[in-house]
């Protein structure tokens, strides 16, 4: 389920600026500088005393310093050294909080909560040029996960939070879409960043759930929506024909079991409509004789 709401809070404090090191473009780094708006961030994250908090791309450590507060502890992950050993030597760190050199791509999830002995929380200010990635990556590690609330470019954010029938809907919106509810609670504007980002932030809160129709084979699920949108101006029909292992007319008598047109395209279909025709493409593999191994693709 996908919900969008909106909040209008004002941030009241000012910049930190002063001796800031220097933003690596490479890393896609634009510190959230804005102490009001931070505050704000933590307060929407609905963080409570006791929770175990993992922060991605800590940055300049102003996030971790607030989150300190309520949390009973905090693992904050920053792939740059440098800016690692700035805010070791500039901020003075709480005994709960631990800034490890991480590259959040490659975190597992899995192994965080059983260090710290329980389903994490997520928090933080995603560089543009993975955030999609991310977003998988804490799919992959959903079963240990309570909570992520995170920004991203908003033109992300969109396709995150969009509907059947919109143009942001994606492979993004339905696979997120089916590990959890997501929720956009803020628009976050460039100027309370430094450096200074082209585009307009939004932090959205993905509440990871089971979901009302479950993929037999989650793998092979993903494999079904990938397909359909990898030419999603082709009819289904049509945009299917590259899944292995099926023939046209297996295609088009599961989307007419399925009561779905096969003339419409990808952008229509609910996620649970992907959830039925994926659970009934693999129900056909396997009335097969010569069952393959995988049909995941």
């Amino acid at each position: 389920m996908i919900h969008q709401n909106s909040t209008n809070k004002t941030p009241t404090t000012s910049f930190y600026e002063s001796g800031l090191p220097r933003a690596k473009r490479s890393l896609g780094q634009n510190f959230l500088v804005h102490h009001g708006t931070i505050e704000t961030i933590i307060e929407l994250s609905g963080i409570q005393p006791g929770d175990k908090v993992v922060e991605l791309g800590a940055g300049l450590g102003a996030m971790t310093t607030e989150l300190s507060k309520k949390a009973a502890e905090v693992i904050a992950l920053e792939i740059d050294e440098q800016l690692i050993k700035w805010v070791r030597e500039k901020r003075s760190l709480p005994e709960n909080v631990e800034f490890r050199h991480s590259n959040i791509l490659k975190v597992s999830f899995r192994d965080l909560a059983e260090e710290m002995g329980g389903t994490l929380n997520i928090i933080g200010n995603l560089p543009y040029n993975i955030s999609s990635q991310v977003v998988f990556r804490l799919i992959e590690g959903r079963d240990s996960i309570n909570r992520a609330t995170l920004m991203f470019q908003k033109e992300v954010a969109e396709r995150l939070v969009s509907c059947p029938g919109s143009k942001s809907y994606s492979i993004l919106s339905v696979i997120a879409g089916y590990c959890a509810d997501i929720t956009r609670l803020m628009d976050i504007p460039p100027g309370l960043f430094r450096p200074r980002p082209k585009v307009t932030s939004t932090l959205v809160q993905m509440e990871f759930k089971g979901p009302a129709i479950v993929a037999a084979d989650f793998a092979f699920f993903k494999n079904v929506v990938r397909q359909a949108f990898q030419k999603r101006r082709k009819k289904l029909i049509n945009a299917l024909k590259g899944l292995a292992f099926f023939s046209q007319d297996e295609i088009l008598h599961s989307l007419e079991t399925c009561g779905i047109d096969p003339g419409c395209r990808a952008e229509v279909l609910s996620i649970e409509d992907f959830v039925t025709l994926s659970n009934t493409l693999a129900r056909a593999i396997s009335c097969r004789n010569n069952i393959p191994k995988d049909i995941t693709g």
